[in-house]
């Protein structure tokens, strides 16, 4: 009977110890998906902070009756696509731009800038949406 019941208790013990492990097993997978998620996230935060300066810098000082206006922007990296699309504020708005008329002289040549970005690697997108005056 006692060697009945050591074998028993030795299984039940096994089975417990099993299951403490299965658990911690997958509080760690689910830990290291979250971390890798929220640095894939941050980095695209950081790219479509990038991205809108390189805009403003594209912009900057440009006529846009002249020399026409930039509509959109595609940025692709090995593992992020940066899709930039712009709206213009303009007195008078040229063919080619998407724009809307303002009739006030402060806020001409404002420009509106959607930043989309997605990465390659997992399903995580991150937008962007800045108002500035180039």
């Amino acid at each position: 009977m006692k060697k009945s019941f050591a074998m028993l208790f030795t299984i039940g013990i096994i089975v417990v110890l099993s299951t403490i492990g299965v658990l911690l097993m997958s509080f760690s997978s689910t830990t290291l998906k979250q971390t890798t998620d929220n640095y894939i996230f941050l980095q695209g935060e950081l790219y479509a902070r990038s991205a809108t300066e390189f805009a403003l810098q594209a912009l900057e000082g440009r006529d846009y009756v002249a020399n026409g206006c930039i509509n959109k922007i595609d940025i692709n990296t090995s593992l992020y696509e940066i899709n930039m699309t712009f709206h213009y504020f303009l007195k008078e708005c040229p063919v080619d731009c998407n724009c809307s008329n303002i009739v006030t002289k402060e806020s001409n040549g404002t420009v509106m800038i959607n930043t989309y970005v997605k990465s390659k690697v997992d399903n995580i997108r991150f937008f962007r949406q800045t108002l500035q005056k180039p």
